[in-house]
């Protein structure tokens, strides 16, 4: 990963953490995986990763510097991120290393108002990590929230309940739970033509009962907004409930052509 793409999926993770979802009471997370995984397996695409993305607030009040080190220290622990700290520049050019998953680095943002702090790294399942931990405060009023965002990315599908269960058992603790957004990511070799792209969408879609609610065709990318009921999380576009976004776009560097299955909405860039 390329450290433009590693920036710009910082800044989505961030972007994800304020979508509004509305989902039913007995929501089970391990359903919509599932549903998930069986749309992507029937497009026969190679699987390239998975992203889970988690965010929610966890607390109602404003947090000093001192106090967000020590939450966040405390929920990478939890979350198993290893290694020592080393410099963020450093790390991007460590990242395709085989030794990057014994190192992270940490990044803090600060302001009168504000205080972000990042932590990125590796576990020792080899999923690529990112804990946010963002605290704000209105300074007319002296109200505050703190935020938490944990992004996991793993290259295989095993284990992938067991992920979204440790991780809502992190953000248990803080008496909520959070929003999730997964995408998978898969390729096929060369250039898909405009009717194997449909065919692979179709196929998709009418194994978990999918219905297209509106698309974006052009001559390098196709993307589709469905719902699907048996996800019982969604949002809206438009009137619309939506709860599966696909897309397809050929890459002319590598001669593969990229697929992407998100729920509710593609979680990366694409």
């Amino acid at each position: 990963m390329s450290r433009l793409k590693i920036v710009l999926s910082i800044g989505i993770i961030i972007i994800l953490s304020v979508l509004n979802y509305v989902s039913a009471d007995d929501f089970n997370t391990s359903i919509k995986e599932d549903a998930l995984i069986k749309a992507f397996n029937e497009t026969d695409a190679k699987l390239l990763e998975i992203n889970v993305n988690f965010s929610e607030k966890i607390n109602d009040t404003y947090l000093e510097l001192d106090s967000v080190e020590k939450l966040i220290k405390e929920i990478v622990e939890k979350v198993g991120i290893d290694g020592s700290k080393v410099d963020k520049n450093l790390f991007y050019e460590m990242y395709n290393d085989d030794n990057a998953d014994s190192y992270y680095y940490e990044d803090i943002i600060q302001s009168d108002d504000l205080i972000q702090l990042t932590i990125w790294g590796k576990d020792k399942y080899k999923r690529t990590i990112t804990v946010i931990i963002s605290s704000y405060k209105n300074p007319d009023d002296n109200t505050g929230e703190t935020d938490l965002v944990i992004d996991i990315v793993q290259e295989y599908s095993e284990g992938l309940k067991r992920t979204v269960d440790e991780i809502k058992n992190i953000y248990s603790n803080f008496n909520t739970s959070p929003k999730i957004t997964t995408c998978i990511i898969g390729t096929f070799d060369g250039k898909l033509n405009e009717d194997e792209k449909i065919k692979k969408v179709s196929k998709a879609l009418n194994s978990i009962n999918g219905r297209k609610v509106e698309g974006l065709f052009n001559d390098s990318l196709i993307s589709i907004s469905a719902y699907s009921p048996l996800i019982d999380e969604f949002i809206y576009t438009g009137n619309n409930k939506m709860n599966v976004n696909i897309a397809l776009r050929y890459n002319e560097y590598e001669d593969k052509t990229y697929i992407w299955i998100g729920t509710p909405i593609i979680s990366i860039g694409y």
